[in-house]
């Protein structure tokens, strides 16, 4: 039985739920204050990473199955703070139809023709995102209905495990989902900041030149392609980024944050000194194959 719509979905979803499964560990067995703090500051960043993978899932299906997805997405609210579909009602349905209407955009940018700023708009996001999105659901009865199940079931088990155990409730759960906001909120700012309402080929930001951004967020740098065509799975945009490249204009092109600058460095840093190593039994290979010809 075939699970996953997209065969490379596997290898990011399985490392997400193992990193869901060892937040359970920590939950259920870690009690020491300062272990407990150590595992919500480490896991911001990778966490933030699985907003994206969110946001991706919410694009693009994973499994098949419908009850699949809505587990998934149990596992991904929790990890990142944006519970059941609220990705696809404050999102899709709000973000990707009005992007170019600052009035009717809810990530807007820019508020009675004023760009508005940073903090603003992450306070916005932290606390006008589940509003927005249950408007949004009220002019689609049947969305409501299932959205609001959903939400009460995620709630009420982020409820029941907060009760249980209060502390690491709050460290391995709460904490990093409202840190997975705000990060994501900030890097999101700058998709569309002060670009084109008329033109959708000039009117989002990309990262094209940074590998790691692009693997760890299952290329969001793309985001031209994305917007332009926000089904496509996401290990098809680079494909289509080619084809839509010569109506890019420069300006839509920018530089990664310092985190994955660091990682792209490394990486490239790393390679150089493994590049000998992978010479050397290539070379030996030659010489084997000379000397067995001579003999």
């Amino acid at each position: 039985m075939k699970l996953f719509r997209h065969s490379e979905d596997r290898l990011p979803v399985g490392i997400i739920l193992f990193y869901f499964l060892l937040d359970l560990c920590v939950y259920a067995f870690v009690d020491s204050i300062v272990w407990l703090v150590s595992w919500f500051l480490l896991g911001i960043f990778p966490k933030t990473n699985v907003c994206v993978w969110n946001h991706n899932h919410h694009h693009c299906r994973t499994f098949h199955h419908p009850w699949m997805n809505r587990l998934l997405e149990i596992v991904y609210g929790f990890q990142t703070g944006m519970l059941a579909s609220t990705w696809t009602l404050h999102h899709i349905h709000g973000h990707h139809r009005h992007y170019l209407d600052q009035n009717r955009d809810t990530s807007r940018w820019q508020a009675g023709g004023t760009t508005i700023g940073l903090w603003r708009y992450i306070a916005e996001g932290l606390f006008l995102t589940y509003p927005r999105a249950i408007a949004i659901a009220c002019q689609r009865p049947k969305l409501l209905r299932r959205y609001l199940i959903e939400l009460s079931a995620s709630l009420g088990i982020l409820l029941a495990l907060t009760v249980y155990r209060p502390l690491p409730a709050l460290c391995v759960f709460w904490l990093p989902m409202f840190a997975s906001l705000i990060v994501t909120m900030r890097a999101t700012y700058y998709h569309h900041l002060e670009l084109d309402l008329e033109n959708p080929m000039a009117a989002s930001r990309n990262v094209v030149d940074s590998k790691w951004l692009n693997i760890l967020t299952g290329n969001i740098g793309y985001h031209t392609a994305h917007h332009h065509k926000c089904g496509l799975h996401w290990s098809k945009l680079p494909q289509l980024h080619k084809e839509l490249e010569p109506l890019i204009p420069a300006h839509c092109y920018t530089r990664t944050v310092p985190i994955y600058y660091w990682i792209d460095h490394l990486d490239r840093l790393l390679s150089r000194v493994c590049q000998p190593l992978r010479r050397r039994p290539a070379c030996r290979s030659r010489t084997q194959h000379s000397s067995d010809t001579a003999q």
